[in-house]
C-alpha cells in the first residue's frame, strides 16, 4: 500500500507539473496571438498615413524600421530605400538595416558604410546610442568586405583590420571585434593565431557568465547561460571553433546552451551532429542529427535542409564503420 501511495503521489506530481506547463503554454500562445494583433494594426495605421504623406521622411523612417523588425523582407527593403531617399544624410539604422537585408554583397556593403559614416557623425555630436553602437557597426562592415572579397589580398585585410582597431577602441570589452579578428587571420591562412585570438574572444564573454557554487565542496564554477552576446554570435563562434580547434569540447558545451534557449534550432542541432562526429562519438551526433530532421520535417520537409542531413549522416555511419573495423582516425579522413 505505502509503494501504490508513493507511485501515486509521483504520479499525481508529474501530472499537476504538465497541466502547469501546459497552462503557461497556453497564455503564451494568448498573449503572441494579441501581440500580433496589435502589431498588424499598428503596420495598417503606419502605411496607411505614409500613403497619406509620401514625403514625410520621420514617418517613412519610423514606416521602415517597423516593417524591418516585423514585416517580409521585400516590403522592409522597398521602405527603407524610400527612408533611404528621402533622407540620406541622416539616420543611420536604416542604412544598417539594408546592409543586412539586400541579398545583393556589393550593395549591402556600400549600405552599411554609408550607415557607419552617418552613425559616426552623430556619435561626434553626443549621440549616446550612435557611440554604443559604433563598435558593433564597425564589425559589421569588417565582415560584410570579408565576405564579398573574391581573395584575401593586402588591401582588403587592411581594410578589415583597420575597422577591427576602430572597434576594439571603441568598445574595449566587446568580444565581437576579437571573434572578427579570428576569422580574419583564418582568411590569411594563419590557423594557429586564429584559434589564440578566438579563445581571447570566447574567455571575454564566458568569464562572465561564470558563477562559484559555494554549496559544493569544490567550488565548481559552472555557468549562470547569461551571456552578453546574441544566440548568432556564440553560434558562430562555435562554428569557427569546429573549423580551427582539434578538440570539440567547448564547441560542444556552446551548441548545447544554445539548444537549452532554443530547442528548436535546425542548424544547432546539425552542428552538434557535426561536433561529436568530430569527436568520435557517432552514435550521439546520429540521434542529434535525427532529432534536427524531424523539426524539418515537422515544417514542411525543406528539400535542401534534408539533403544536407543525409550527408552528414552518410559521413558518420561511413567513419563509425571505419573505426568498428579496427581502423584509426587517420585511416577515417584517408577514406
Amino acid at each position: 500500500v505505502a509503494e501504490q501511495n508513493a507511485k501515486y503521489s509521483e504520479e499525481m506530481s508529474r501530472y499537476n507539473e504538465l497541466s502547469e506547463q501546459l497552462s503557461a503554454k497556453k497564455e503564451e500562445t494568448s498573449m503572441a496571438g494579441r501581440r500580433q494583433g496589435s502589431l498588424r494594426k499598428q503596420n495598417a495605421t503606419l502605411r496607411a498615413e505614409a500613403k497619406k504623406h509620401p514625403n514625410d521622411a520621420s514617418l517613412a523612417e519610423t514606416l521602415a524600421m517597423t516593417l524591418a523588425e516585423f514585416g517580409t523582407q521585400e516590403e522592409a527593403i522597398a521602405a527603407l530605400k524610400r527612408a533611404a531617399m528621402l533622407s540620406p544624410t541622416e539616420g543611420y539604422e536604416k542604412f544598417m538595416y539594408l546592409g543586412q537585408l539586400l541579398d545583393d554583397g556589393e550593395a549591402a556593403t556600400k549600405c552599411t558604410r554609408q550607415g557607419l559614416a552617418i552613425l559616426e557623425a552623430q556619435a561626434h555630436k553626443g549621440d549616446k546610442d550612435a557611440q554604443g553602437a559604433h563598435a558593433s557597426a564597425c564589425c559589421a562592415l569588417a565582415e560584410q568586405i570579408l565576405g564579398t572579397a573574391d581573395e584575401m589580398d593586402a588591401e582588403t585585410s587592411a581594410q578589415v583590420e583597420e575597422l577591427i582597431n576602430r572597434a576594439k577602441a571603441s568598445d574595449p570589452v566587446s568580444a565581437e571585434p576579437l571573434q572578427l579578428l579570428a576569422s580574419l587571420r583564418n582568411e590569411q591562412g594563419k590557423a594557429d593565431e586564429a584559434l589564440k585570438v578566438l579563445k581571447e574572444s570566447i574567455q571575454m564573454w564566458r568569464q562572465g557568465a561564470m558563477h562559484r557554487d559555494e554549496d559544493e565542496e569544490n567550488g565548481a564554477e559552472e555557468f549562470q547561460h547569461e551571456f552578453d552576446v546574441s544566440f548568432e554570435f556564440r553560434f558562430e563562434t562555435a562554428k569557427l571553433l569546429l573549423e580551427l580547434d582539434t578538440t570539440t569540447e567547448i564547441a560542444i558545451d556552446i551548441l548545447c546552451e544554445l539548444l537549452r534557449e532554443r530547442d528548436d534550432n535546425v542548424d544547432v542541432w546539425y552542428m552538434l551532429a557535426y561536433a561529436h562526429h568530430g569527436a568520435l562519438e557517432f552514435d550521439v551526433a546520429l540521434e542529434h542529427l535525427e532529432q534536427g530532421e524531424e523539426i524539418v520535417r515537422q515544417r514542411g520537409g525543406d528539400e535542401a535542409a534534408l539533403e544536407m542531413f543525409e550527408e552528414l549522416r552518410a559521413a558518420i555511419t561511413e567513419s563509425k564503420a571505419t573505426i568498428e573495423s579496427g581502423k584509426g582516425p587517420a585511416d577515417m579522413d584517408a577514406d
